[in-house]
């Protein structure tokens, strides 16, 4: 089957994020250094009746799961901008964010109590809070070659669910915004980084770490290094 005949050149583009001096990886934990920071992000943010700290020793990261969407926030140790929001809502809970860098960029992942709302009312709210805030966006266009290629071609192609990405230049930055709903929740991806390598993110980084969290939230079983840790 074409989808899974592919699942081998995704673990080679996970590698790739992983290598060059760009794209280094953080430098080994010492053991509990990244499951005490998460405690300490769940302290700070008051979010640990709505979260599991499921980091463990040989994740070299942080993850933190979100009990009511499945979502597992993964952040770079260290990391400064390393953020957890739980916004005001009728149950609380059902709107999180959750936020990191690094050196290849800057990422956030929100996960959204929403039953009944389609991909196309998720993906219209979102792209317009992207308009909103960058009222100068210019729209960045793949080639049309990469549109059905690698990676992206995975996210077009069961078992992925339905997904849109719309990408920008903005403020000389790369930008972009991705949306999906898996039953009753949806989900906001958005990533930026540095308008030089917006080449690189469109067709790589950005795409391969929205399969990683679609893969995640929708139980699809794929083999990935690990290229979160790359951003």
């Amino acid at each position: 089957m074409k989808t899974w005949a592919l699942w081998g050149a995704i673990a080679l583009v996970g590698y790739g994020l992983s290598t060059g001096p760009a794209l280094a990886q953080a430098p080994a934990l010492q053991p509990g250094e990244a499951r005490a920071e998460g405690a300490a992000l769940l302290a700070a943010s008051g979010a640990g009746d709505l979260f599991d700290n499921v980091t463990t020793d040989s994740d070299n990261g942080i993850k933190l799961k979100h009990r009511a969407s499945g979502l597992i926030c993964e952040f770079n140790p260290g990391e400064p901008t390393n953020t957890l929001v739980v916004f005001d809502s009728a149950m609380r809970g059902d709107e999180i964010a959750c936020t990191t860098a690094g050196p290849a960029g800057r990422r956030t992942l929100y996960a959204t109590h929403a039953p009944g709302r389609t991909l196309d009312q998720a993906f219209a709210h979102d792209l317009a809070e992207v308009k909103r805030s960058h009222p100068g966006a210019e729209a960045y266009d793949l080639d049309p070659k990469d549109e059905k290629a690698g990676i992206l071609a995975i996210l077009d192609e069961a078992p992925m669910p339905p997904n849109r990405t719309a990408r920008f230049i903005a403020d000389h930055d790369f930008t972009s915004v991705s949306s999906a709903v898996v039953g009753e929740w949806s989900y906001e991806f958005r990533y930026t980084c540095p308008e030089e390598r917006q080449d690189l993110a469109a067709t790589v980084l950005q795409p391969t770490l929205w399969v990683t969290t679609l893969a995640q939230v929708a139980k699809v079983p794929i083999n990935l290094t690990d290229p979160k840790q790359a951003v």
